[in-house]
């Protein structure tokens, strides 16, 4: 028998949350519904729906109702009858509304909170309470006077209040008894659920009595097994209700109740779905936007900085600044709005944490320039007699020229550096110490920057050479000669930098890469080849400082990879390429910090970890001694650890949202399904056919939906499952490295541990056991890999990868007869179904494979049956000639080289086009063409129609020395060889054949447009060569001035002619 009151670790946390929503709730029309409500609890026939309506009210009379019924309806009863309300409706308050002011209690509040106390702690679980008889109370009394408040823009009136201060007296009486009724009912509930008592013990401790004194009264109580699963299922409804409730009134972030573990379901729809935000709740609807998704959903983090500076909330709009730079501590114009909101109020202090904590980790030229105005502000160099603040100037601009002055975009900055100096005492040219100070700062400050490619480059030339030419002419030209390369090569790569970064994005919010094939992909790799472009650029070195200046070589392209990082910070290759760049030239310091810094950005890169974890491996010093092993193998390990757990918390998330998804798909259709129309005219019978039709149709869409979304998320997981497997083969490997194969919980592990610990965390595939059987058996020859081999087979049966590494394993033991065992067994299971029988060949083809070049014929004859018989659609050809082919040689299908004249002919491409026949064209022996594709004979418009038209012609003798030495070899072979035979038969048979057109000739000509289209000006062919033939070209000074004179000569008498005739036709 329970005879005390047992206190609960969530009664205090149900009550907290009671107390902080009770007072922005809204409140039913009519306390009358609420009692019926109260009355009528017992009975499932109320609305779900209807129940929620009624806010905190109606989830205290749950409480009570879920742990005494009886008790409960009677005590809610009485209280809600003995206090008269008015109707009374109010709007839900948004989550930023300040709270309502509460009444403090009367005396009528406490006796009957005291009462309902009394009724809920009963002697005994088997006597109710009888106090449902006692004698009405007066209505509460109101608060005596309020000054006028406002809720969501409008002044509340004092009636208003005085029924809001009422409903929160009483909610404050059913709030306090449901707590007092749930510390019995969770102490009783917790006995038999060891994981919620793990969850609360840490949290919260109960004050009134131990965890060991509940179980004895219960012990003693006689409660049953199944009475106490009821009991914790309602307060599991209960508080999940609750939070689902407190998520619409308190915000997210402000408030965080823990909810009791629920049990592990099969079903993914028994998920709730988050209740949506009332729409004009931009803060709350932004705050789960960022919730669900803090690293991609960018927008939501800039429109919720934006709604908290609309409504002048800086200390809300400063919280999710913070949030949101913990999240892109690279986003360096997020930087500067932080930093501008806090100048905008003048709070100095904050902007001075800003530049402390970020400056020095954000290489962004607005950023520095921010901190310039900052410094220039702070010291005004109009009341510095003592020039300190000029002095402070001076090292501000030192400072920020070291750390970005090699940027391509910070030529303003230098200008304004040069000005700052022009600006200070002394006079430039002049001879005393403050002036000859002067020049040599400007002339160091000029030298440093004409050597950068930057916008400003040549203007910064220009003021340099008036500088030094304004000052000694003689000097100047000796400066200005030592200066010149360099600047030259900043000027023309300038040049080429500004063609590279053409379309480059330096200061917008790093996002996730787009998936492959979706929006934004294009663009987001188009990014990254510019930036890669761009480090290729500097590593080329066009400036020519890897001689002459290492330090400053790879400072820029350290300056580049920073850049590249803070705009591709998901981009882990950026990274690598960076840390790779490190380690390659002596840079171990930087190298680190860039996988530091990468891992931070993308903790589920796996090529990041694997880097960090093999650079540990190397750089780490091997100890001596068992504990020496042991700190090398945890040093090792932290990276794959920290990888790991972010992959499974990825897969946790997709099963989450996948419920989500799924639970929200239910509740569509459910809502959909009640609202279809009703009958019209229409008979019953009809009525529910069509309603049966409607609902099978509904239900097909719905499952169709739900497929899809499961069948998404299922790629996802299966693609972090081998993730996940691959992670653990890696680090198997590497403790195998250093501690060997170890014993499982001891202090070396060693791969055998990592193997274990893989199995007990899951998502593993088929190649975590491939991995760990080879290790064991490759490095250690134990038997052990054969045994795990065999667990591998009964966990992954359906795993064709899995069973052939086990045939291949078999095989290499020289283990023919399990082989054949494990390979029947396989191919069985698989031929099985349908779907599943393609999956079978790889198995065949290995097995095939080792029974021809090791098997008995009838062997090898039987298995190539089974294959026809499965796989009908591969030829017989090439099973046979598969028993003989052995490293990508088939000797069954090579064809030697018999003879080489018939064999070896070469071939003559045919042509592409079509002969085309003319009248006037000469026969084709006449022609003699010679399988050109292009070009058929045409009759071209001439003015010598008549005249035959030559077909051949004849060598052209040439002319000058080469024709004269040609003639003359030919007659040194008629003398001693004889004249050459003319027209003899057996030099026309024996003649070579003509050579053929070339293959790139005739693919020219199959691309060129057919004669026919070619419609513009013709050239004629025996004119042309008329032309060039008659042309006299002078050879000589002599021959050009004869030439000119003839052609002035006729100029002058074609310009006397018509004067002449003019002169005749005036007489």
């Amino acid at each position: 028998m329970i005879t005390k009151s047992i206190s609960s670790p969530t009664a205090p946390i149900l009550a907290l949350l009671m107390a902080e929503t009770s007072e922005e709730m809204e409140f039913p029309n009519s306390m009358k519904e609420l009692n019926n409500a109260a009355g009528n609890y017992g009975d499932q026939s109320i609305n779900k729906e209807n129940s929620l309506s009624y806010g905190d009210n109606q989830l205290a009379l749950d409480a009570v109702s879920s742990t005494f019924p009886q008790e409960a309806n009677g005590s809610a009863h009485q209280l809600l009858s003995t206090s008269e309300y008015k109707t009374h409706s109010s709007p839900r308050l948004e989550s930023s509304s300040p709270p309502l002011s509460k009444s403090p209690p009367s005396s009528t509040e406490e006796s009957t909170v005291e009462q309902i106390n009394s009724d809920l702690r009963p002697q005994t679980l088997s006597q109710p309470s009888t106090s449902n008889n006692s004698t009405p109370t007066p209505p509460l009394q109101p608060s005596a006077s309020k000054k006028p408040r406002t809720m969501g823009g409008f002044i509340i009136d004092d009636d208003d209040d005085d029924e809001l201060d009422g409903q929160t007296s009483a909610f404050k009486a059913i709030s306090n008894a449901a707590t007092d009724s749930l510390k019995l009912a969770t102490s009783t509930a917790l006995q038999g659920s060891p994981l919620l008592s793990k969850s609360y013990s840490n949290a919260i401790t109960s004050q009134d009595v131990s965890i060991q004194n509940a179980a004895v009264d219960q012990e003693s109580s006689g409660v049953s097994e199944h009475s106490t699963t009821n009991v914790l299922s309602n307060l599991a409804a209960i508080i999940s209700d609750a939070t689902a409730l407190a998520s619409d009134v308190v915000p997210s972030h402000s408030l965080h109740v823990p909810t009791p573990a629920q049990p592990n379901t099969s079903s993914s729809s028994t998920m709730s779905v988050p209740k949506a935000r009332l729409p004009h709740d931009r803060v709350g609807i932004l705050e789960d936007r960022i919730k669900e998704d803090p690293r991609g959903d960018t927008e939501a983090w800039i429109n919720l900085i934006s709604e908290h500076q609309k409504r002048n909330k800086l200390d809300d709009a400063r919280n999710v600044f913070e949030r949101f730079l913990k999240v892109f501590p690279s986003a360096g114009e997020q930087w500067v709005a932080y930093a501008n909101m806090e100048l905008s109020n003048n709070d100095f202090y904050r902007v001075e944490q800003i530049f402390n904590k970020s400056l020095r980790a954000v290489p962004n030229v607005h950023f520095w320039s921010l901190y310039l105005d900052y410094v220039r502000r702070r010291n005004n160099l109009i009341t510095d007699p003592s020039g300190v603040a000029r002095t402070t100037i001076s090292q501000a601009y030192d400072f920020v020229l070291q750390n970005i002055g090699i940027d391509k975009d910070s030529g303003k900055i230098w200008q304004e550096y040069v000005q700052f100096i022009r600006s200070g005492p002394g006079n430039i040219g002049g001879s005393s110490w403050q002036d000859q100070q002067k020049m040599d700062q400007l002339r160091k400050t000029y030298q440093r920057a004409i050597c950068i490619p930057m916008s400003s480059v040549t203007s910064l030339w220009k003021e340099y050479d008036s500088f030094e030419m304004g000052l000694n002419k003689l000097t100047g030209r000796k400066f200005l000669q030592e200066k010149s390369p360099s600047y030259m090569s900043a000027r023309s790569s300038w040049f080429e930098l500004e063609n590279i970064t053409t379309g480059l994005d330096r200061f917008s919010v790093p996002i996730l890469p787009p998936a492959l094939g979706f929006e934004g992909n294009d663009e987001y790799m188009c990014q990254v080849s510019l930036w890669k472009k761009w480090i290729n650029w500097e590593k080329n070195d066009p400036m020519v400082l890897k001689v002459e200046d290492l330090p400053a070589y790879h400072s820029r392209i350290l300056y580049v990879f920073k850049q590249a990082t803070m705009s591709l910070r998901y981009w882990p290759e950026i990274w690598f390429e960076a840390a790779e760049f490190c380690f390659q030239n002596n840079l171990d310091g930087d190298g680190n910090e860039f996988l530091t810094h990468g891992l931070t950005a993308n903790p589920e890169s796996c090529l990041l970890a694997f880097k960090r974890g093999d650079r540990l491996e190397a750089t780490s010093v091997a100890e001596e001694g068992d504990e020496g092993l042991q700190r090398r193998g945890a040093l090792v390990r932290e990276p794959y650890d920290k990888l790991l757990d972010s992959l499974y918390d990825l897969i946790t998330k997709a099963k989450t949202k996948e419920g989500q998804d799924v639970a929200r798909i239910e509740e569509n259709f459910a809502t959909k399904r009640n609202r279809s129309p009703t009958a019209n005219g229409r008979s019953i019978e009809e009525d529910d056919d069509i309603e049966d039709a409607d609902e099978a149709a509904r239900t097909a869409s719905k499952n169709t939906q739900i497929q899809v979304v499961r069948d998404g998320y299922a790629v996802q997981v299966k693609l972090l499952s081998k993730m996940i497997s691959f992670s653990w083969i890696t680090l198997m490997r590497a403790m195998r490295r250093i501690q060997g194969k170890g014993k499982v919980n001891d202090i070396v592990g060693g791969s055998r541990q990592v193997f274990t610990d893989a199995r007990k965390r899951g998502r593993l595939t088929s190649d975590v056991y491939v991995a760990s059987a080879l290790i064991e058996y490759h490095c250690y020859k134990d038997p052990a890999a054969t045994k795990i081999f065999e667990r591998g087979m009964k966990l992954f049966p359906d795993d064709e990868s899995f069973a052939l590494e086990y045939l291949k394993h078999l095989i290499a033991i020289n283990d023919i007869t399990n082989a054949r065992a494990v390979f029947e067994m396989t191919v069985s299971k698989l031929a099985q179904k349908p779907e599943t029988i393609p999956h079978a060949k790889p198995i065949y083809s290995y097995f095939h494979q080792y029974e021809s070049q090791y098997g008995e014929l009838a062997q090898v004859n039987k298995l190539e049956q089974r294959m026809t018989d499965l796989f009908p659609e591969d030829p017989k050809l090439a099973l046979f000639t598969n028993r003989y082919s052995v490293g990508g040689f088939e000797p069954t299908s090579a064809r030697p080289i018999i003879s080489q004249l018939s064999q070896m002919k070469a071939r003559i491409l045919p042509s592409i086009e079509t002969p085309i026949s003319y009248h006037n064209s000469p026969p084709a022996r006449a022609a003699q063409i010679v399988d050109s594709p292009k070009r058929p004979f045409q009759n071209d418009e001439s003015e010598n129609e008549g005249r035959p038209r030559k077909l051949l012609r004849g060598q052209s003798p040439l002319k000058g020395a080469a024709g004269r030495r040609l003639d003359q070899q030919k007659r040194n072979r008629e003398r001693y060889d004889g004249p050459e035979p003319q027209g003899a038969p057996w030099a026309q048979q024996y003649a070579p054949p003509p050579p053929g057109i070339p293959r790139e000739v005739m693919f020219l000509l199959s691309i060129i447009p057919k004669p026919q289209l070619y419609n513009a000006t013709r050239f004629k062919a025996d004119e042309l060569v008329r032309l060039l033939r008659d042309t006299q070209i002078p050879t000589t000074i002599q021959q050009l001035r004869q030439q000119q004179q003839q052609q002035q000569q006729q100029q002058q008498h074609h310009q006397g002619m018509p004067s002449n005739h003019g002169n005749y036709s005036h007489r």
